[in-house]
């Protein structure tokens, strides 16, 4: 996990010191009144986001008094907190101990604003602020590198960082650059780098930067520019080394090209990737595949859309683009994105595909001889052979749902009808659902057409832990490299909440998929923790856990709500009864995306598929499913979230309080009533879920199903779940003492005695406008039973979190 992924998970100071501790590799310390303390490199750390020129005031307080003491003062001080970083040289601030007006206090702690703006002078010019979004690893570099070296290393501009320095340049240079077009910041930013602080190393470049009083200006076409303030300009390069190595100079000049200014609008289609994201994706490549990835692999993107998922890339030439529609190719032309790339139209999952499922170029002639070359060099593992990485971001949706994928993003829906039935999708009979996963095409060509790539997707995390895609892990291995998941709600178009993953794969090592641990990003690209993804191959999932009863010939209601019968008369589930059912169950898959709309109780059939039967037999695990499903609350970052078989007994304890928690859910849509109408008859529900006598709620009439109270006249229940059963009874009391008028009468068929919580809750509810109905300790109740189950469904096994 990355230092910025650990950051986010402090929650102490002591938290904030091993997150550094670890990533710095730091193996001779000590915790002391310094924060941490080394030979090198003395460190203070703060857990909250803190001014470093307070935090270096703190830590000089201690050079002084080492200082006095004669004692071991070491050549750098760093000063750290979850957000950024900063080191600076300690003989670059010495000139402060001779400083007799600044009034050191008796104790570091003391150390304040005012003591910290007198300090400010000496030391704001001299040390380095890393932000650890941003700058991690240029920060973890300098430290290792100052603590080897004896100095500070600043990072240098190669080839392989090329894009993101520039983009890193233009945030904190050339934005200070007043009165200059951003189409001119690739020649300003040249001028910047191609000189080394005192004089150019290259001449007659368009730009040039002067310097007047130790300020930078910049001289283009005949103007002077100023920046609206250097502190950003400073900072840059306290960070970065200039000018770059001289054996780099000239082929960074010819790479201008890579650096036109990039527009998020300018970027459209079904597989369009926002900057921010493509920015983390590189990052975590660099890390993954090495500082020098861009020089070391030839990059194939199948699905390119109009490119901006390669505009980061510092080297075109090494990139290969192939898009299903001429007119992105057209596009990218026509925008100059990524001049230099070979760009070709190809349909991935149909050209030159045989009906023996084989490759065959010839069929197509549209693949460009220098990328098969490439690759049968790579699969011949030809010496000197450049190794291939598959970068892509191909569509998320199903064969048979491409709403993702067309009018949402600006595509021609007709176009895109129909995408599913591919060639590729022909050849995968062994992948079950999968097949239909246009994603999971893609990476099923990928790996038996180059099968020693390394593959970079973006997607959703179906094929890690899907129950649907289990045939798929069967034939689809490869080494797990590193990733990160991200809000769905980054990629414009896409509809509801859930992870999207970037994950990166080696095909060429085949292992089986157990879990894959990621950095967790929010919409905006910040870490915000990390997440694990489960094969969950070690336990049956919850769904397959309850034996369904099988249904009999006898007619029931199909439902589609607690009181509403289903609008269709052919081909509908739910319109026949089991032996000895009470109600059936709603359960729509098997993870958290269903579990919040997909869980129910009903008083007879379900007119859909996803729902089973319940008997006195299965109550109790359909209770315990009902609330495991529930109890939790969705999120983005769970919505994938495999629900499985408890790995342990289940107390009577809790098997009780699940049953006290689904009877006083919102969703317990059990009923009784009159006077539904289904296929041109009349029908009638009965509720077998009341948990009363008439006698303790004071109904006037009797019910016709006892069941429930009977069951739990059985049963013994925590004093938790007394509490609700106690708030839900004068709840129910107060409905059978109430006379509703018509409108609510009608509207929840409220025509018999045995209705059921939803109907109580929904007629008090409408009442209160007339009388206030106090819900107040019922929820208390609800509330603490709810807080008792929820750890326990994690710590029975339910979820893998």
């Amino acid at each position: 996990m990355s230092l910025n992924a650990e950051l986010a998970l402090t929650k102490t100071e002591e938290d904030v010191k091993d997150a550094y501790i670890k990533a710095l590799g730091l193996k001779k310390y000590n915790k002391g009144l310094v924060d941490i303390q080394t030979e090198e490199i003395w460190f203070e750390a703060k857990e909250a986001a803190t001014p470093p020129v307070l935090m270096f005031t703190q830590l000089l307080f201690y050079v002084r008094d080492a200082r006095k003491k004669g004692e071991h003062i070491p050549p750098f001080l760093a000063v750290i907190d979850r957000e950024k970083a900063a080191i600076m040289e300690i003989a670059k601030a010495l000139p402060i101990m001779a400083d007799k007006s600044i009034a050191w206090p008796k104790s570091a702690s003391a150390v304040d604003k005012t003591i910290a703006m007198q300090a400010a002078p000496y030391i704001e010019a001299h040390f380095v602020v890393y932000k650890m979004d941003s700058h991690e690893q240029e920060f973890v570099q300098a430290v290792k590198t100052a603590i080897k070296a004896g100095k500070l290393i600043r990072t240098p501009i190669s080839p392989d960082n090329l894009r993101q320095v520039f983009d890193k340049w233009v945030v904190m240079v050339g934005r200070e650059i007043d009165g200059v077009s951003e189409a001119d910041y690739a020649l300003l930013f040249f001028a910047d780098i191609m000189h080394d602080g005192t004089k150019a190393t290259i001449s007659n470049l368009p730009a040039r930067l002067l310097h007047e009083d130790d300020k930078p200006l910049f001289l283009l076409n005949g103007k002077t520019y100023e920046l609206g303030s250097d502190r950003g300009y400073r900072n840059f390069w306290a960070i970065y080394h200039r000018p770059p190595d001289e054996a780099y100079r000239a082929y960074l000049l010819e790479r201008r090209d890579s650096l036109l200014p990039l527009d998020e609008r300018s970027f459209k289609g079904a597989y369009y990737t926002p900057l921010h994201v493509v920015d983390k994706a590189y990052d975590l490549l660099a890390q993954a595949l090495g500082k020098n990835w861009q020089q070391n692999y030839i990059v194939w993107d199948m699905c390119c859309g109009v490119g901006n998922l390669e505009v980061k890339h510092s080297n075109h030439r090494h990139i290969f683009m192939s898009t299903l529609d001429r007119a992105d190719i057209d596009v990218m032309h026509a925008s100059h994105t990524c001049v230099a790339a070979t760009k070709f139209q190809y349909d991935y999952l149909n050209d030159d595909v045989t009906d023996f499922c084989q490759f065959d170029y010839s069929l197509t002639n549209k693949m460009p001889l220098e990328l098969r070359q490439a690759i049968a060099d790579a699969n011949a593992k030809k010496k000197g052979a450049k190794k291939i990485l598959v970068l892509i971001n191909p569509p998320y949706a199903e064969a048979m749902n491409v709403d993702n994928t067309t009018q949402a993003n600006g595509q021609n829906s007709e176009l895109k009808k129909g995408v599913g039935q591919t060639r590729v999708a022909d050849c995968m009979g062994n992948y079950g659902y999968a097949s239909r996963e246009l994603f999971a095409q893609f990476m099923v060509r990928i790996q038996n057409e180059i099968p020693n790539a390394v593959l970079a997707m973006f997607s959703t995390l179906k094929y890690v832990n899907s129950p649907n895609f289990e045939q798929l892990r069967t034939h689809w291995q490869a080494k797990y490299l590193n990733g990160f998941v991200l809000h769905s709600k980054a990629f414009d178009g896409l509809r509801g909440n859930f992870p999207i993953g970037f994950l990166l794969w080696d095909t060429s090592k085949k292992e089986p998929l157990s879990q894959v641990s990621t950095t967790a990003l929010d919409k905006d690209g910040q870490v915000i923790g990390c997440k694990t993804f489960y094969r969950s191959v070690d336990r049956l999932p919850l769904s397959a856990w309850i034996v369904r009863p099988r249904s009999n010939q006898q007619d029931a209601i199909p439902l589609k709500n607690a009181i509403t019968p289903s609008t269709s008369t052919k081909d509908v589930r739910g319109d026949k009864w089991a032996d000895d059912a009470i109600g059936s169950m709603i359960v729509f898959g098997n993870d958290m995306q269903h579990a919040a709309q997909g869980t129910a109780l009903l008083s007879s059939g379900y007119g859909n598929a996803g729902a089973f039967f319940v008997t006195p037999e299965n109550l109790w695990q359909a209770a315990i499913v009902f609330a495991v499903r529930r109890l939790i609350k969705p999120t983005w970052l769970n919505d994938r979230d495999q629900f499985l078989q408890p790995n342990q007994a289940l107390s009577e304890a809790f098997k009780t309080d699940c049953l006290m928690w689904m009877l006083f859910n919102g969703s317990n849509l059990s009923a009784g009533a009159n006077g539904l109408v289904w296929n041109n008859k009349p029908w009638s529900l009965v509720n077998h879920f009341i948990p009363f006598t008439e006698v303790e709620v004071g109904a006037c009439e009797r019910f016709e199903s006892n069941f429930m109270q009977r069951y739990m006249a059985k049963l013994k229940f925590s004093q938790e779940a007394q509490a609700v059963l106690a708030g839900g009874k004068k709840l129910w009391a107060q409905y059978h003492a109430t006379r509703f008028e018509k409108k609510i009468r009608d509207e929840f068929k409220l025509n018999r005695p045995d209705v059921g919580w939803y109907q109580i809750r929904q007629a008090l509810q409408a009442h209160g406008s007339e009388v206030a109905v106090d819900f107040t300790s019922f929820k208390h109740a609800y509330e603490q039973l709810s807080a008792k189950l929820r750890p326990q469904v994690d710590a029975l096994g339910f979820l893998r979190s």
